[in-house]
């Protein structure tokens, strides 16, 4: 009877030790099915170099590397212009004159390169209304770089003096004005099927379901398409190390717990008074320097983004403006057989159709 009841027992025991394990097994592969659901594609690696390339587009010429010092940076920025001026100054050189003002040229880009660096140690800036804004935070080791290409404009974002994170505003004429949904697209065509990331927004009688932005895995890294077009008239791809990223954002905790990860300017225009009245109705006049309709009544007209290069800290006009501060190339001035300047150099550029593509080599 005693062994009867012990074997009754044992197999009560052996049959519930079992549903359980079945049980955790099935709750394992819910749970990892729903991370597998919610994870983002991997984008393309061989694209994704490109993206990283110091040469626009071209891995072979070299890449910047995550931890990279910014001097380094500064270095591999210099070598690449140097490179971009190369044949012009081959093509002067029987014109001494002309030769020695595009070096001048040449070095006041540079200059300007390493004027931009910027370290976000407390003191508030143009940079904090920028398109940057979102990206970083003071007091909490970052810094930044700025550097116009054919494309875009990339900003070099450090944490505790290692680069980390590249953002790159495309050119207002690289969007051809598509929507940020077709860009998306073409992004896909070349990255990789990408993970649509939507936001809800509070408006009048409900929420707005928006597409916030498009995400890739690319291995240990993140890369992100996101809209900059309402304010900035930009798309931006976001390339970051995610590790870092993650670190970055304790010490965000740590050191801002009470900071609003939120765009300044949007939140400035966006402002009413209790009347109704629009308080900052002329912000982006006073930011940009010239005349800009307000939100809801836009033409459809942006300024490309323009590179501040101070000494000292950008200001809201600086860093979002529209007056050019870069030196204009050296114009051709050959004289044709008619005697009038040769136009066909401008005409060409002019009717050169430009895509968020060109330069990438693909």
């Amino acid at each position: 009877m005693r062994k009867f009841r012990a074997f009754v027992i044992a197999s009560t025991l052996a049959l519930s030790s079992l549903h359980g394990a079945t049980a955790l097994a099935k709750g394992k592969a819910s749970k990892s099915k729903k991370v597998h659901e919610d994870a983002a594609p991997t984008a393309s690696a061989a694209e994704v170099n490109k993206l990283k390339a110091v040469r626009l587009g071209d891995p072979k010429a070299g890449t910047f590397k995550w931890g990279m010092k910014p001097e380094e940076v500064i270095a591999q920025v210099s070598k690449s212009i140097e490179k971009k001026y190369e044949p012009r100054i081959k093509q002067s050189a029987q014109d001494p004159g002309k030769q020695q003002r595009i070096r001048d040229e040449m070095g006041r880009e540079i200059a300007a390169v390493k004027k931009s660096y910027t370290k976000f140690e407390g003191n508030k800036s143009g940079w904090d209304v920028s398109i940057i804004g979102p990206e970083f935070e003071q007091n909490t080791g970052e810094a930044v770089i700025v550097t116009k290409e054919d494309v875009w404009t990339r900003y070099f974002f450090f944490f505790e003096d290692g680069l980390y994170k590249m953002f790159l505003a495309f050119n207002k004429d690289a969007l051809e004005g598509k929507s940020f949904q077709d860009f998306g697209q073409g992004m896909e065509a070349k990255y990789g099927h990408a993970k649509e990331v939507y936001r809800d927004d509070k408006v009048k009688g409900g929420v707005h379901h928006v597409l916030d932005h498009y995400e890739w895995n690319a291995g240990a890294d993140k890369l992100k398409l996101v809209d900059r077009s309402e304010f900035y008239g930009v798309y931006c791809l976001v390339l970051f190390d995610n590790e870092v990223s993650h670190r970055l954002a304790e010490r965000r905790k740590i050191v801002n717990p009470d900071q609003k990860h939120s765009d300044s300017l949007v939140e400035a225009v966006t402002a009413k008074e209790d009347d109704g009245r629009d308080a900052n109705d002329n912000i982006i006049d006073r930011l940009t320097g010239h005349e800009v309709k307000k939100p809801g009544e836009d033409d459809g007209k942006h300024a490309d983004i323009v590179v501040p290069s101070p000494s000292k800290a950008p200001t809201p006009a600086e860093v979002n403006g529209s007056s050019g501060s870069e030196s204009a190339p050296e114009k051709d001035t050959s004289v044709g057989n008619n005697g009038a300047k040769s136009n066909s150099n401008s005409s060409k550029k002019k009717s050169k159709k430009n895509d968020a593509t060109d330069g990438l080599e693909l």
